[in-house]
């Protein structure tokens, strides 16, 4: 079960990076069938197009999107990120009171803007 989740957490966020690249009926078929949980008969209905060919159009999206993350490599660099700067946060939460208000200051700041918050 918690595979499935995983799964299902890891092509949401590759779809969420690499979704221009797909044709529009890749988008669709895949973003029904694996994001919206709709059998490939109802994908085939909605788009259609025969059960076979809705299964053809999520697998060939499924492929292209673990075909650009092996080439780019986009959704591991933004996960590293993410990990990094959690590392900085914590460090922060940490050691907020033993540095000087004016650093203190400084780090709030850089952080808020690489998370955006500024």
């Amino acid at each position: 079960m918690d595979d499935l989740i995983e799964q299902r957490v890891t092509f949401s966020r590759l779809f969420d990076i690499y979704e221009p690249a797909l044709t529009e009926k890749q988008k669709e078929a895949f973003r029904l069938h694996v994001m919206e949980d709709w059998s490939l008969s109802e994908v085939a209905e909605r788009l259609e197009v025969t059960r076979q060919g809705a299964h053809d159009l999520v697998q060939r999206a499924r492929g292209r999107l673990l075909e650009l993350e092996g080439l780019l490599g986009f959704s591991a660099r933004e996960a590293a990120w993410e990990s990094r700067m959690e590392k900085l946060r914590e460090w922060r939460r940490r050691h907020l009171s033993r540095i000087p208000a004016e650093a203190a200051a400084e780090l709030e700041a850089l952080l808020a803007t690489e998370e955006g918050e500024v």
